[in-house]
């Protein structure tokens, strides 16, 4: 007997979007029903769904509360702690994303760091790389003219400190005017005092030096206990306006240092440009000579 094929049976199941499909037209027919009838006559007071729900939820919760007292009741499930957690004691796997750095935009040079790059010249330590400045603005010039001012006014102030020590007033009167005008002229260049006497006995001389560098040393050391800061001390150097003194015999060109005469060109020059002594006009030369033909013994 020839054998029976079996055939392949397949199970279809029955989705619950067929259940939900059936009931959505008739939902939708009542609900255009009481629209209808709503607009014909007075609306309907339909009981509201979230009602509906929250009374199934008390059920649930009821249901819920009693089976939790079965359990409790219950004596075997006393000892039940529930199941352990065999992972808790498990080491955690630590995982490590490798992605691509990029660049920032604070990171990316600008045009003249990259062509300061490309170059390959070695930077130089001398010459750092300056940023533009902004122009002042009015106010800042405004500003530091004023500062400028005050400044220059306190700089006075402290150089004539010393001749307002017995005066009320900070402007000079009278004598004090007077120096502190001199004062100003050399600070403003001038090369002497006007007070400076060219000719006096050197007694007299020596004893107003004297009395001002004494008068000067107390003033600075008056200043620096008190905590003032004064303006550096001048150095007078003598000039010598005179020829130096070569000593007799000294050579009259030339430098002469460790017994050795050293000579430059132009003393060369002038040496050569000089003309010689010696010519005609000599002794015993020429016509008015001794032995010439106009001498007395030859008329005799």
């Amino acid at each position: 007997m020839p054998g029976k094929r079996n055939k392949d049976t397949s199970v279809v199941s029955r989705s619950s979007k067929s259940e939900e499909t059936t009931t959505q037209p008739a939902d939708n027919a009542q609900d255009i029903f009481r629209k209808y009838f709503e607009a014909q006559f007075q609306p309907l007071d339909l009981p509201s769904k979230s009602a509906d729900d929250s009374d199934s939820n008390d059920d649930a919760d009821e249901d819920d509360e009693d089976f939790e007292k079965d359990d409790d009741s219950n004596p075997e499930n006393e000892d039940w702690d529930g199941v352990s957690d065999e992972d808790e004691d498990m080491p955690q796997v630590e995982v490590v994303e490798h992605k691509d750095a990029q660049l920032t935009g604070d990171e990316i040079m600008d045009k003249k760091a990259r062509k300061a790059f490309m170059s390959g010249k070695l930077p130089s330590l001398d010459a750092p790389n300056k940023k533009p400045e902004q122009p002042p603005t009015k106010e800042e010039q405004q500003d530091d003219a004023v500062n400028l001012k005050h400044d220059l006014a306190l700089q006075r102030l402290l150089r004539e400190s010393h001749l307002l020590e017995d005066a009320s007033d900070l402007d000079p009167t009278g004598k004090n005017r007077l120096k502190a005008l001199d004062l100003r002229m050399q600070s403003l260049g001038a090369k002497t005092s006007l007070y400076s006497q060219q000719k006096m006995p050197s007694s007299h001389r020596k004893g107003i030096k004297a009395k001002a560098a004494s008068k000067e040393s107390k003033r600075r050391l008056e200043a620096k206990e008190n905590g003032i800061i004064l303006e550096r001390p001048s150095k007078v150097t003598k000039s010598s306006s005179g020829k130096r003194d070569r000593g007799i015999g000294g050579s009259s060109i030339g430098k002469f240092s460790g017994g050795t005469l050293n000579l430059s060109k132009q003393d060369l020059h002038s040496m050569k440009s000089a003309p010689s002594r010696s010519g005609r006009g000599g002794r015993g030369g020429g016509r008015g000579g001794r032995g010439g033909r106009g001498g007395k013994r030859g008329r005799r």
